[in-house]
């Protein structure tokens, strides 16, 4: 086992975010003898928040993602990007003459290659020629992809390098973009060797828009651990969680709302929300003014260790989602590892992971708050057998679909075997 792996990622293991990386990066440690992170969006100033495995070295960008650091990577790079034929012309391709869209692209572009001219320095620094193989492998179909691709095509054009990515909500679903568009979708299709979309739903998006690219295009899912057993005894006491950082798309207003009707049939429940955000202080202020103080908590931000601690902790009756777009929620798939019933909007890849009234239940993707809360309400009277029943049908789908020691063993043992 001579080989090497190429991570890029957006911040892990500095910061917050791409958590379920901290246990496929053990799986994929075994497999390949040094794996070199490159954590494209962290800046001087960050320190590593995550502990990693022996064989791994961390190689951060060293650049800054404020608004004002984006701005000066476009000064930077738009003027060799524009004098350069094939990349204009893949530009006005791509965005089809549409002025923004073509902005979007360049500015797209420029992050890429900019990031792509600090990390060749730093890769300078090692030696590549004495592994057999080489595997980049990006976490994401955005610009850690374009990254990839500039390393395969020119930095170790001479190693053949077997160069993939994973695809998950924001970087397949261009219908959430604010222009309904996404930058070099062909071009990353072309260049990449394989990807990896977390969902079903996701493959079937990328194959049917791209349908000359559909031979690369195969679901690889994310996973969960499993936690220590729950007790499967309802309380009359309702103990609603859900998991999530708190922005708009997440939705968290609508399920204060549905909360309120709970107070207003005078129902006993007490919700925690895990996970900090840009919306946070406004979320708070919402659950303040419609909820009892006694009925909610936030815990802001946490490390995941910490939130899996929660659940071991805590003993929670259902998870509720309520997202207006998703990829596959490992939240949800850590719910369903303590057999929590989960209560979901039918975005994205959810549906392959909830099984409605059997697992719990699918609200509409434009789902009311009465919606909502007629399904906590349902959950709330359902008797012990009941319960349980569903309890027990929440473990053994993840157990089948969400199970990280298999998903995440299966995975690295496939990429590393390529070369």
């Amino acid at each position: 086992m001579n080989n090497c792996l190429l991570l890029l990622t957006n911040y892990y293991p500095f910061h917050k975010g791409e958590e379920y990386l901290e246990s496929e990066v053990e799986y994929l440690a075994a497999k390949f003898k040094q794996i070199y992170i490159i954590s494209t969006m962290v800046s001087v100033e960050m320190r590593p928040t995550r502990k990693v495995p022996r064989n791994v070295t961390i190689l951060p960008i060293g650049i800054k993602h404020s608004v004002m650091g984006k701005i000066g990577m476009v000064f930077r790079q738009y003027r060799t990007i524009h004098n350069d034929e094939v990349k204009r012309q893949m530009i006005n391709e791509s965005s089809k003459g549409k002025k923004m869209a073509k902005f979007y692209s360049y500015y797209f572009e420029s992050r890429s290659m900019d990031v792509y001219e600090r990390l060749k320095e730093k890769l300078d620094e090692f030696d590549f020629d004495q592994y057999d193989s080489i595997t980049l492998y990006s976490y994401w179909l955005y610009i850690t992809a374009r990254v990839a691709v500039e390393l395969k095509n020119n930095y170790f054009k001479d190693k053949n390098p077997y160069t993939i990515s994973r695809a998950h909500g924001y970087d397949i679903n261009e219908h959430v973009n604010l222009l309904k568009f996404l930058p070099e979708r062909e071009f990353l299709l072309d260049s990449l060797d394989n990807v990896f979309p977390v969902s079903q739903n996701g493959v079937d998006f990328l194959k049917i828009k791209y349908p000359n690219y559909k031979y690369k295009v195969e679901v690889r899912r994310l996973g969960s651990r499993k936690l220590n057993d729950k007790d499967l005894t309802k309380n009359e006491f309702l103990n609603i969680v859900s998991c999530s950082t708190i922005r708009k798309l997440k939705r968290i207003d609508l399920l204060i709302e549905a909360l309120a009707l709970l107070r207003e049939k005078q129902i006993n429940f007490k919700w925690t929300h895990i996970g900090g955000g840009p919306e946070y202080e406004h979320v708070k202020k919402l659950a303040s003014k419609k909820l009892d103080k006694h009925q909610f908590e936030f815990t802001g931000h946490v490390k995941n260790s910490e939130v899996l601690d929660w659940y071991q902790n805590n003993n929670a009756t259902v998870f509720v989602n309520t997202s207006s777009s998703e990829g596959v929620p490992v939240s949800i798939m850590e719910a369903m590892s303590i057999a929590l019933p989960v209560i979901a909007t039918d975005v994205g890849g959810t549906k392959e992971i909830v099984d409605p009234h059997v697992t719990g239940f699918l609200l509409k993707s434009d789902c009311t708050k009465e919606e909502i809360a007629s399904y906590l309400i349902k959950i709330q009277s359902m008797n012990q057998g009941e319960y349980k029943q569903m309890c027990q049908a929440a473990y053994l789908l993840w157990d089948n679909h969400c199970n990280a020691d298999k998903l995440y063993s299966d995975f690295a043992n496939e990429i590393s075997s390529i070369n």
